[in-house]
């Protein structure tokens, strides 16, 4: 698009546009209002290309930018006050999400930090909304594009080379960390509801992300352009009869789409990063983003949130309601393109919000010197049977003990059909009511015995306070190559109701039937405090609505749990 009416920067109260003289000039953008436009003023946004007789901020809605390689990218720009023709300003650039349409994605944070003295421009990722191109999900082109709107906007807007930051939300996050490794002229970095490795958000553990995978490839297909090879790569990973020599090629295929590929480039820029995940994410969990945040030695810092993915950002993003993850981000775009010292950079890098709660706490760094793990070891449930000892009835549950695990045995289960464990009985719905402190609950003896099997630790006598990423270390016997175990984490009152503190998942597609394995699985990242007098109990079943399967519709599989002194299977908490 060709933008050819006057832009000032000049701050002026309602009586400047009667009186053009009161103004400088100085590119060609926006033009001053008239007098009649100037009485009726209300927004910027409601004048587009018209300088705010209000706070002197203009916005532009429809900029075309083309790129290194001719592609079109549709882009929008709002203007701050600007006092003299030479005076130039920090800028933030935002990316547009995953189908999104960049150029309207941030409207409302765009003009409050007009408001606060930056240039804050947008545009859509390349193939989706008006710009041009395909998706081809942050492949190389998608970071230089990153580039060349940088270019425009030295070109064109009053942009302060030496303070340029990139933002975004998801898609918009990844791009930009990947651009921070490469284009220096990126001072720093707010990465929200981002990813860290590409594969292990998409296939983590062997598993596939069935209900989000479906969800960007629908939405992608919707509203975007998608590369031919997308949809082929989708249907590799939720396929069970994917090759391990395909899976392999998706792995190198996901590095160079990947922030963690680039930490030692952004280490070695001394750049800083600002991060915001959300622990209901499910598409993005914050787990491979924890351990980018740890390999990074620059100054950073990360928020943790409740919500589902982008869930604490995107209506803030439109509306510029206060949030505490633009809020904080704010803040860092203050200390390092203003130069402003608010404390950010010195204060703990690492908070979270307790899940349930209001409360934050901070921790010094990540890995956190506050926490420290503890070990429980898992032990069988058995053979249906009363025991004298206790009058009561066992087989029905395993143990959760901090002593190694003495008894030996093995249980198994098998994919008959799903148990009344979940992830969520409504896929990200549920997850979205976790956010809003709507818990997942699930009476725990209700569990299928055939298909799953539960373990409870005996009652805590102080609250235990879970922070960060609980692990399982499992020794299982799998009758097929091809399974799966999907585990959930529960705080468990007295009559057994258990609300979920997080889940995970491990798929196995080319192990030796009959073979012992050690089986790793991790948990979705948490903050979460198990009050005294409930109880740690984890449930184990072989499918989730969340997941995608490993076998065909209607093959069988089943996975025995070994235990005994010289096989322990273990549960790692992080506690506080």
């Amino acid at each position: 698009m060709r933008i050819s009416s006057l832009w000032t920067a000049l701050g002026f109260g309602l009586a400047l546009a009667a009186s053009a003289s009161q103004a400088q000039t100085a590119a060609e953008l926006c033009r001053l209002p008239t007098p009649p436009e100037a009485a009726r003023f209300t927004d910027p946004m409601k004048s587009p290309g018209i300088v705010s007789p209000i706070d002197g901020t203009c916005w532009l809605p429809a900029v075309t930018i083309t790129s290194f390689d001719g592609t079109k990218l549709a882009a929008n720009l709002f203007l701050p006050r600007r006092t003299h023709t030479t005076q130039k300003f920090p800028t933030v650039l935002m990316i547009g999400s995953w189908a999104e349409p960049g150029r309207l994605e941030y409207l409302g944070q765009q003009q409050k930090l007009a408001q606060d003295g930056y240039v804050a421009a947008s545009y859509s990722a390349r193939g989706f909304g008006l710009s041009g191109g395909q998706v081809r999900v942050a492949a190389p082109e998608d970071v230089r594009d990153v580039s060349s709107v940088i270019d425009w906007l030295l070109a064109n807007a009053p942009v302060d080379v030496n303070n340029i930051a990139s933002s975004g939300i998801s898609y918009g996050a990844g791009l930009s960390l990947m651009a921070l490794a490469q284009d220096p002229r990126i001072k720093t970095v707010a990465a929200l509801s981002g990813w860290g490795s590409l594969i292990d958000e998409m296939y983590t553990r062997g598993t596939p992300n069935l209900t989000w995978g479906t969800i960007l490839s629908l939405s992608g297909n919707l509203v975007g352009r998608p590369a031919p090879e997308l949809n082929e790569i989708t249907q590799a990973t939720m396929n069970p009869n994917t090759s391990e020599a395909k899976i392999a090629e998706l792995r190198e295929w996901s590095k160079v789409r990947s922030p963690s590929s680039y930490v030692d480039a952004i280490n070695a820029r001394g750049a800083p990063v600002f991060f915001s995940k959300n622990f209901q994410d499910d598409l993005f969990t914050p787990n491979s983003t924890l351990d980018m945040f740890a390999r990074l030695t620059v100054p950073k810092k990360i928020v943790f949130n409740p919500g589902v993915h982008a869930g604490a950002e995107l209506l803030s993003a439109f509306l510029g309601t206060s949030s505490y993850p633009y809020d904080q981000a704010h803040r860092w775009f203050d200390r390092w393109l203003k130069n402003i010292p608010n404390g950010i950079d010195t204060e703990p890098k690492v908070t979270m919000q307790i899940k349930f709660s209001d409360r934050r706490e901070s921790f010094a760094n990540w890995p956190a010197p506050e926490l420290s793990e503890q070990t429980y070891y898992l032990g069988p449930r058995g053979l249906p049977r009363f025991d004298p000892a206790c009058f009561c009835g066992k087989g029905d549950k395993g143990s959760i003990s901090s002593s190694p695990n003495s008894t030996k045995g093995s249980d198994l289960i098998q994919n008959f059909s799903d148990t009344t464990a979940t992830s969520g009985p409504i896929p990200i719905l549920s997850t979205f009511g976790e956010g809003l402190n709507i818990p997942v609950v699930n009476s725990l003896p209700s569990v299928a015995l055939a298909s799953g099997i539960r373990f409870e630790a005996p009652a805590l006598r102080s609250a235990q306070k879970i922070r960060g990423v609980a692990r399982l270390k499992l020794r299982v016997t799998p009758t097929q190559a091809r399974s799966q175990i999907s585990a959930y984490l529960y705080d468990v009152d007295a009559i057994g109701t258990g609300v979920l503190i997080t889940h995970g998942a491990s798929t196995l597609h080319w192990a030796t039937p009959g073979q012992t394995i050690d089986v790793p699985l991790d948990f979705a990242a948490t903050a979460y405090d198990v009050p005294a007098g409930h109880h740690i109990g984890v449930v184990f079943d072989t499918t989730d609505s969340l997941y995608g399967s490993p076998v065909n519709p209607g093959e069988r599989f089943g996975v025995r749990f070994e235990f005994g002194p010289e096989q322990q299977s273990t549960l790692v908490l992080p506690t506080r």
